[in-house]
C-alpha cells in the first residue's frame, strides 16, 4: 500500500519521481493529504456498505474489484495484450458473481470449485485461439493469477457483507488493516532500523511490522468497545496477529509486483494514496482469512458442505 509500512530514511524506490519536492514541508503536506483522504474514505465506504441493497452492493463491490484487477493487469502486461486484460476482467466478474451466489454451490455440495474450475477451463480454451503461442503459458498464468489473487480474494468482502452485522465486519476489517498500516509507517519511520525484506521493499522494517500489529490490536480494542462487541480474549490475540500479518503479507506481495514493474504506485486514482490496488492490497490477503476465521471459529454463517 502507498503508506509503505516500516519506512526507513531514504532509499531508492523504483518508479519514484525524482522531481518531487523532498523537504519537510512537502512531507508534512503529504501526510495531511493522506490523513484527510483516509478520514473521508472510511465513513463514505461504511455508508455505501450499510445502505446499499444486496445486489447493488454486489455491483459496487464488483466494480471496485475489477478496477483493482485492471491495475494489476496493467502492472503485469505493461500496456501489452489489451484483449487478455478484458478477458481477465470478464472472467473476474463471473467469479465475483459466483461468490455472490455461492449459496447455490453450497446446496450442490461443491464449494467454490464449481466457480473457479469452469472459468479456468474457459480461459485455457480462449487462450488456444490466440496466435502468440510463445507467451500462452505466461499469459494464462497472469490472467488466472489476477482472477484468483484479486477477484477471488477480494470477493470475500461480498461474503462478509452477507454475514450477520456484515457491514460492521467490513468496516472493522478496513480499520484493522489501515490503522495497522499507518502504525507500521510511523513506527518504522521513527525507530525502524532492521530491514524486513529489502529485496522487495527496502523501506520496510521489522520495527514497523511490529508496530503495525500493535496498531491492528488497537483497532480490535476500539471496535470491541464501540460498535462490534463480538470478540473474546483469545480473539484479541488471534485476530490482530493472524489477520494483521496477512495484511502485511499482502502489502509485501504488491510491493514485489510494483518493483518488478518498476513503478511506485499502481495508479494515481486516489490523492496521496495511489491506486485502488495500493489501497486494497492488504485487504485482499486479510479478507479471506478474516472471513474463514469468523466462519470456523465464531460460528458466523453456515459452513459450506463442499469445503
Amino acid at each position: 500500500m502507498t503508506s509503505n509500512p516500516g519506512r526507513v530514511p531514504p532509499s531508492s524506490d523504483p518508479g519514484s519521481s525524482p522531481g518531487l519536492p523532498s523537504g519537510g514541508g512537502f512531507r508534512e503536506r503529504l501526510k495531511r493529504s493522506r490523513l484527510t483522504t483516509a478520514i473521508i474514505l472510511l465513513p463514505v465506504l461504511y455508508l455505501l456498505i450499510q445502505k446499499l441493497p444486496p445486489f447493488v452492493f454486489f455491483l459496487f463491490a464488483a466494480a471496485v474489484i475489477l478496477r483493482v484487477q485492471y491495475e494489476f493487469y496493467l502492472l503485469s502486461f505493461r500496456n501489452r495484450a489489451p484483449g487478455l486484460i478484458y478477458l481477465g476482467l470478464a472472467l473476474g466478474f463471473l467469479l465475483c458473481l459466483g461468490f455472490y451466489r455461492l449459496d447455490l454451490f453450497w446446496q450442490a455440495r461443491s464449494g467454490p470449485s464449481l466457480v473457479i474450475v469452469p472459468l479456468f477451463i474457459l480461459l485455457i480454451v480462449i487462450l488456444f485461439s490466440f496466435r502468440e503461442i510463445q507467451t500462452t503459458l505466461t499469459d494464462a498464468a497472469v490472467v488466472f493469477l489476477g482472477m484468483i489473487y484479486i477477484a477471488g480474494f477480494l470477493s470475500h468482502l461480498i461474503l462478509l457483507r452477507q454475514m450477520p452485522q456484515g457491514s460492521l465486519l467490513i468496516l472493522f476489517l478496513l480499520m484493522l488493516v489501515w490503522i495497522g498500516d499507518a502504525a507500521a509507517y510511523y513506527v518504522g519511520k521513527s525507530i525502524g532500523r532492521r530491514k524486513l525484506y529489502p529485496e522487495v521493499s527496502p523501506n520496510k522494517t521489522v520495527e514497523g511490522s511490529i508496530g503495525g500489529l500493535a496498531g491492528s490490536f488497537l483497532a480490535t480494542v476500539l471496535a470491541q468497545s464501540t460498535f462490534l462487541p463480538i470478540f473474546t480474549w483469545s480473539d484479541f490475540v488471534w485476530v490482530p496477529l493472524v489477520v494483521g500479518s496477512m495484511g502485511q503479507l499482502g502489502d509485501l506481495v504488491e510491493s514485489m509486483f510494483k518493483r518488478s514493474a518498476g513503478v511506485k504506485d499502481s495508479s494515481a486514482l486516489i490523492p496521496a494514496h495511489g491506486g485502488l490496488f495500493d489501497k486494497l492490497d492488504s485487504v485482499a490477503f486479510a479478507a479471506p482469512v478474516f472471513y474463514y476465521y469468523l466462519l470456523w471459529f465464531k460460528g458466523y454463517g453456515p459452513l459450506p458442505p463442499g469445503f
